[in-house]
């Protein structure tokens, strides 16, 4: 009788690893709790620089000054584009967040919108898992129906 094999570690190579294209480049990716925590702890301290600028009154940012703004506006901004190439150098490798800067024309924002994609990627493989092991499930509460159903 011959003995049927399941290869799970296809099932899980198959969402745990992607390649994605940026830039003209090719990254292999772990999608993984790291990358995940990772994702979320930029966007926890991103949520945290604007809930701070938010939290300047307007009393207050008009004495400052025009000038004393484009400071805390320049430093904001380059703190945030500094961690979102420092999460990008982790997640893809080293000098690859300054690299894919340079290579998007500079903008903080495409950056900010390769990191929601790399969430993204992160999510759909949750959901496609959970798929397939509903999948499996639904295969074997047959498969013991049908055995239950051959028993009477």
């Amino acid at each position: 009788m011959a003995v049927k094999q399941i290869n799970l570690d296809a099932l899980i190579d198959n969402t745990t690893k992607a390649e994605v294209r940026i830039a003209g480049k090719v990254y292999p990716i772990t999608i993984d709790d790291e990358m995940f925590k990772r994702l979320t702890e930029l966007q926890a301290e991103l949520a945290t620089y604007f809930a701070e600028l938010g939290d300047i009154s307007e009393e207050k940012f008009a004495e400052i000054g025009a000038d004393g703004r484009k400071e805390i506006i320049s430093n904001m901004f380059n703190e945030i584009n500094k961690k979102m190439m420092s999460t990008l150098d982790e997640l893809l490798g080293q000098n690859e967040g300054h690299r894919l800067y340079e290579r998007l024309g500079r903008k903080t924002v495409a950056l900010s919108y390769l990191i929601g994609e790399l969430r993204k990627i992160y999510t759909e493989s949750i959901k496609e898992k959970q798929k397939e092991e509903k999948k499996q499930n639904d295969r074997m509460s047959l498969y013991t129906k049908n055995k239950r159903k051959k028993r009477k």
